[in-house]
């Protein structure tokens, strides 16, 4: 995926977060966040089913093995800075 896709996905995913009135500041929604963002199988059009499902689970021996990972920190600071910026 390049680029501009991981970015464009991200930044659905936090647009979905807001509508479904999550909390986007939340350590646990931003887990949640990232989880279906890595997981390239979930089509773009299920990201919000996805997410919401996962949102409802959030199993604490997967998220913190996630939280663990480098993948996971580097994911975690583009989201921090895609929610910081003034559009989102």
């Amino acid at each position: 995926m390049s680029f501009f896709d991981r970015q464009s996905r991200l930044r659905k995913l936090i647009n979905i977060s807001k509508f479904l009135e999550l909390n986007i500041d939340d350590d646990n929604t931003k887990c949640c966040i990232i989880a279906v963002f890595m997981c390239d199988d979930i089509h773009e059009n299920n990201l919000e089913f996805a997410l919401m499902a996962t949102y409802q689970s959030q199993p604490s021996v997967f998220t913190t093995a996630l939280n663990n990972t480098r993948e996971y920190q580097h994911i975690l600071n583009l989201l921090n800075f895609e929610i910081s910026k003034p559009h989102c």
